[in-house]
């Protein structure tokens, strides 16, 4: 993550407690959106043994379009060799100047993608629901404060705040939010949407650039949040060989020839297998015991910075727990992503005007994602007195937490013209061909390791970790 470069801003029954939410801000339209809309969470297949196109299917002779970041990959490679996908993926998201993400918003319909909160606003108003009923029991602290990782546009920790606002005594608990955030532009998109709901609240609103930027506390109980944003961190895929783990990495493609009809990429850029050992090959494979037991052809795509980031969240969620005294710290968290309890291959792809495009196809100009490793995510809290809970589908925590009686309720106060747009956006979160199963959600809880009570609606779990983790 980047230096500090915060700036501060001053702006019961799951059913029965969405009974009192409020029913304004019903301002999700979905009628706009495509029939069908290609969401970040779609699947690929399995590759063959050999190194495949990364394209849906297999690309056709084409003429390539110039594109500058392009250039600048393949003029660092020729110059230092072959790249990581970790270089990669930060070359064509963070580029200061052709990053993706350095192009502002770039969600919803006008973007590459949709995220759940933007499609119903029940989403956030059940995460606040969940957090609501933690800090409950831990006997309601005074003092209270908000994380989010990659906050997008702002809209779910604004359902969150309008949710949790609505019930007085943690409302008046609200302290403060905090938001890890590297673009400029989505700091003014967020401060938008996020001032006047905190006008006149008394609550401070904070920018960083990395988790690591945001305090730890003995005194303030931390209710965290990251939806969506595990799953743009850099990955590195490798590959399990007789001679030992060997790194897939970006290259040159030799049949390249700019402006010139190609079977090459149109950035002119492929992966291959390094044929020797790397820094990169040598350490990560080594970080969970559950690599080492694939067998020889086996690949697996390890997000580094994610166990780092989750890490470092576990230790902002337990600082504090377990003292004595007044002290109120602590708190709980939620993490939500597509992918599973388990390591991926291949599901390195790339979204553009919701489509899954080949990773080559445009750098700097499409959004870059893998799958998340949720296992991995579990691994990183070891010794951060916190616990892991789950995962479990976003359908089973959405049901669970009161998603029908609150949609009835919408459903009961708005217009005519609204109401199917709204049982269509509820719908869409929980459909088990969609969303509602490819999302997984992982409570995170400070306290024991192995809590031995379930904390709603995750099960309790005695699963024991097998050796020690090592720290990439």
């Amino acid at each position: 993550m980047l230096a500090t470069g915060s700036s501060r801003t001053k702006v019961m029954s799951s059913s029965k407690l969405l009974a009192r939410t409020r029913t304004a801000g019903l301002r999700r339209n979905t009628r706009s959106l495509p029939h069908i809309v290609n969401t970040r969470w779609q699947t690929t297949s399995t590759p063959p043994a050999t190194l495949p196109s990364t394209s849906p299917s297999s690309p056709a002779i084409t003429t390539a379009k110039y594109n500058e970041l392009a250039k600048i990959i393949r003029d660092t490679i020729r110059s230092t060799g072959p790249i990581p996908i970790s270089r990669y993926m930060q070359f064509c998201l963070s580029h200061p100047t052709h990053g993706y993400y350095s192009k502002g918003d770039v969600f919803g319909q006008k973007g590459d993608f949709i995220t759940s909160p933007e499609i119903s606003q029940i989403f956030g108003e059940l995460v606040g629901i969940w957090f609501l009923t933690r800090w409950m029991e831990a006997d309601s602290p005074s003092r209270v404060r908000l994380v989010e990782l990659g906050p997008g546009r702002g809209t779910l920790m604004d359902d969150i705040l309008r949710t949790l606002f609505t019930f007085p005594g943690i409302g008046a608990s609200i302290q403060s939010v905090h938001l890890v955030e590297n673009s400029t532009a989505m700091r003014e998109v967020q401060s938008k949407t996020l001032g006047p709901r905190v006008d006149g609240k008394n609550v401070d609103i904070n920018w960083y650039t990395g988790i690591n930027e945001i305090p730890e506390t003995d005194d303030t109980y931390t209710l965290f949040v990251a939806h969506e944003f595990f799953d743009a961190m850099p990955i590195n895929t490798f590959e399990k060989t007789d001679m030992g783990w060997r790194e897939v990495q970006v290259d040159n493609d030799p049949a390249y020839s700019p402006g010139l009809p190609t079977s090459a990429s149109k950035s002119g850029l492929r992966l291959s297998l390094s044929p020797s050992s790397t820094p990169l090959s040598t350490v990560l494979p080594a970080t969970s015991p559950r690599f080492a037991k694939l067998q020889t052809g086996s690949r697996i795509e390890i997000a580094q910075d994610s166990f780092k980031i989750m890490r470092h969240a576990g230790k902002l969620i337990g600082s504090g727990s377990g003292l004595g005294g007044n002290r109120t710290g602590g708190g709980c968290g939620l993490v939500v992503d597509y992918g599973g309890d388990k390591t991926y291959s291949s599901s390195f792809r790339a979204f553009k005007n919701h489509k899954i495009v080949d990773v080559f196809e445009d750098p700097g100009n499409a959004d870059l994602t893998a799958n998340v490793d949720f296992a991995y995510l579990r691994e990183s809290l070891e010794g951060t007195s916190t616990s892991a809970l789950g995962p479990i589908p976003q359908s089973q925590f959405l049901l669970s937490l009161g998603l029908q009686p609150r949609l009835r309720k919408l459903l009961d106060s708005a217009p005519e013209d609204r109401k199917e747009d709204i049982a269509k956006g509820a719908k869409r979160l929980i459909d088990p061909l969609g969303m509602g199963a490819q999302y997984q959600v992982m409570g995170i809880s400070s306290g024991p390791s192995e809590p031995d009570q379930e904390i709603y609606p995750f099960p309790v779990t005695t699963k024991k970790q097998e050796s020690k983790v090592l720290l990439p």
